[in-house]
């Protein structure tokens, strides 16, 4: 009678082990499923959208701007910042006016680099709000048709 207690036990186990099992099994699916609609949804699975953004990609014109060194403004160290800095547009008039102003470009980024402390970059908030500031400066050197549409930082060391 035991014995058979003890089976009983063993079999309501394995059966609550399979039901778990199968629960699981359903959770992962019905979110891989769900994952793989929104992913074809959001764009990343259809042709149309793919094509869109390959013109999209095909009007990007970038420009490099020579590396940046500058000191930092800590107070009691001699920290530096050296970067380099990648500015987006979509018009051939704006990176004519780019490479016409690129001067006044780096002199402005400099500035505005040079008034920044360490501790200005120590969060992706700041770094952002250093990137806005930037992305603003650049634009107000540029005719108001040619603004540049993004900045990027290929390289960042702050030492």
């Amino acid at each position: 009678m035991a014995e058979q207690q003890q089976e009983n036990k063993q079999e309501k186990r394995g059966g609550r082990i399979k039901r778990w099992l199968l629960v699981a099994l359903v959770v992962l699916l019905s979110i891989g499923g769900s994952a793989a609609v929104g992913y074809y949804f959001s764009g990343g699975g259809g042709k149309v959208n793919s094509v869109a953004s390959a013109v999209d990609e095909a009007k990007v014109k970038s420009v490099t701007l020579d590396t940046f060194t500058v000191n930092l403004a800590d107070m009691g160290f001699r920290r530096y910042l050296r970067a380099d800095i990648t500015v987006e547009c979509y018009d051939v008039d704006t990176v004519k006016e780019i490479e016409q102003k690129k001067y006044k470009i780096r002199d402005k980024i400099i500035t505005v680099l040079n008034q920044k402390k360490a501790s200005d970059f120590e969060s992706n908030e700041k770094f952002e709000r250093v990137r806005m500031e930037l992305f603003e400066a650049v634009n107000s050197i540029l005719s108001p048709p040619n603004q540049i549409k993004a900045l990027y930082f290929e390289n960042f060391i702050i030492q």
